[in-house]
């Protein structure tokens, strides 16, 4: 006798119920869920195949989309292919998309060659990480303010780079290999000095 699902397919069903389904989805049968499921594959698979269009406009398009939808698995393929795409347009939407939804950025440091003593310090007080809570951030122009670090600043987001301003300290950064920005810190005043620093975005 064949039934209309397998086991596998509703243990399947079951974790990814518990993880993104509405509470609405409660009472549906098995087949309905695997239908929506399906459902939803399908259009997942539509929008990947976009993100390979031969042309950019299309590919652009696709990616705004999916890194603006509400299906937490659409958004992660969507970085995915944006951070790691070798044009630099899907890269900068990918960067600008992540920064639409952080609250907090950390910043590994670590300290150029040599470094000096008050160096040493400062990475010992912040144990090596320089992290600032962002304000908010406008979509359209790239701007965004922040608090944290040695204090509260302001930030712009543009292409695929990222820089900052705060009291005492300025970070300049560019998309490295994959999600990461990769740049510098350099401070003034009681936390002087120059740090190496990265950020892993995905």
């Amino acid at each position: 006798m064949n039934l209309p699902i397998s086991i596998r397919q509703l243990c399947l069903l079951l974790m990814l119920g518990l993880t993104w389904l509405p509470t609405s989805a409660v009472g549906q049968s098995a087949e309905e869920l695997l239908r929506e499921i399906n459902e939803r594959k399908e259009r997942i698979n539509q929008f990947r195949a976009l993100l390979n269009d031969p042309d950019q406009t299309t590919r652009l398009a696709a990616l705004d989309v999916m890194l603006k939808s509400e299906d937490p698995a659409m958004k992660e393929i969507a970085y995915g292919a944006g951070f790691s795409s070798a044009d630099d347009a899907m890269r900068a939407l990918a960067l600008k998309g992540k920064f639409r939804e952080l609250t907090v950025l950390p910043l590994t440091l670590s300290p150029e060659d040599d470094p000096t003593e008050n160096e040493k310090k400062i990475l010992q007080q912040w144990a090596d990480i320089y992290r600032f809570q962002l304000s908010d951030f406008d979509d359209s122009t790239g701007s965004f303010t922040f608090r944290g670090g040695d204090s509260s600043g302001r930030g712009q987001v543009s292409g695929t780079g990222m820089e900052f301003e705060s009291g005492y300290c300025r970070g300049q950064f560019t998309l490295g290999d994959g999600a990461s920005l990769v740049g510098e810190l350099r401070c003034q005043s009681g936390y002087q000095g120059r740090y190496i620093a990265t950020a892993r975005l995905q």
